[in-house]
């Protein structure tokens, strides 16, 4: 099996991070409006940032027990990441995703996961799919929802997150369930 990434899609690469990302990913993991529904740790510094590029600069592809921030460019500039962590027996993903504010709205986040999300399940064999998020992050609901997955449950304060309780809300999709819709 050859690597499957950098992946292209209509208007956008998915590739590892890379050095010049850092500005732009540090910017963006700060941003008041993007970083209001994801659970790092603010603020976020340059050296989480400079680390977590390091980690994820050399990868050529998705492996099982091996989390990935998958970059997702458009036209030369980085407007977001994909979160996949395969689990090490390679049937079950999560994912999650992050894009910068002023590309939002543009379906970039909905066509990277799309892409990564077949890639999982036809090149990969993953047979299941999950994302979590809080109840208030509707928009990424949306988009799970866009995706095939569904509401599987909902753990009201069950996730610790800057210092308060949150709920968690589970959206699962099986590969047959991907398949038929």
């Amino acid at each position: 099996m050859s690597p499957g990434y950098p992946l292209r899609t209509e208007r956008l690469i998915l590739r590892p991070l890379r050095e010049d990302d850092i500005d732009v990913i540090l910017a963006y993991r700060n941003d008041p409006e993007v970083s209001a529904l994801q659970d790092w740790e603010l603020p976020v510094t340059r050296e989480r940032v400079e680390r977590l590029v390091v980690a994820q600069s050399t990868w050529t592809d998705i492996v099982p027990g091996e989390p990935r921030q998958i970059g997702i460019e458009h036209e030369g500039e980085l407007v977001g990441d994909l979160y996949v962590g395969l689990d090490e027996r390679g049937g079950v993903a999560e994912i999650g995703f992050t894009l910068r504010t002023e590309h939002q709205g543009r379906g970039y986040a909905f066509e990277a996961a799309s892409a990564v999300v077949t890639d999982l399940i036809e090149r990969l064999g993953c047979h299941r799919l999950v994302g979590q998020l809080s109840p208030q992050n509707v928009r990424s609901a949306k988009l799970l929802e866009r995706l095939g997955m569904h509401v599987e449950s909902l753990a009201p304060r069950s996730y610790w997150c800057r210092g308060a309780w949150d709920d968690n809300l589970v959206y699962a999709m099986s590969d047959a369930q991907w398949r038929a819709r």
